[in-house]
């Protein structure tokens, strides 16, 4: 099965939190030994948010939802870094007037 494209541009401005996994031994004497947690050491989220009628949100919501938070996509943030992304977290808001307010994790994945 071919890694499909995440398209839609988000309205806002994306925030993207980032954490460096390290492992740490402590010893005596406030002695620590550091290293770096394997090759892709970076967690790391963004999170989006899409406004609009319903008839445009719902491809954004059908393609998440066909990837099942397990899935990965691609993606191009908005630094014009592509990578491979999942969505397991997203949030619905309807307002009067059928205007909606879709809001997203993209988490950082190394593998489909």
């Amino acid at each position: 099965m071919a890694i499909e494209t995440f398209i839609w541009v988000p309205d806002d401005e994306v925030s993207t939190d980032s954490t460096l996994r390290v492992r740490r031994s402590r010893f005596g004497d406030g002695y620590a030994q550091v290293s770096g947690d394997g090759l892709n050491a970076e967690d790391e989220t963004h999170s989006l948010t899409f406004g609009g009628l319903k008839e445009e949100l719902q491809p954004i919501l059908s393609f998440i939802r066909a990837h099942g938070g397990y899935r990965s996509f691609l993606w191009t943030t908005p630094a014009g870094v592509l990578g491979l992304y999942r969505c397991s977290t997203f949030r619905e808001q309807w307002r009067p007037g059928g205007i909606g307010v879709l809001s997203m994790t993209f988490e950082r994945a190394y593998h489909p």
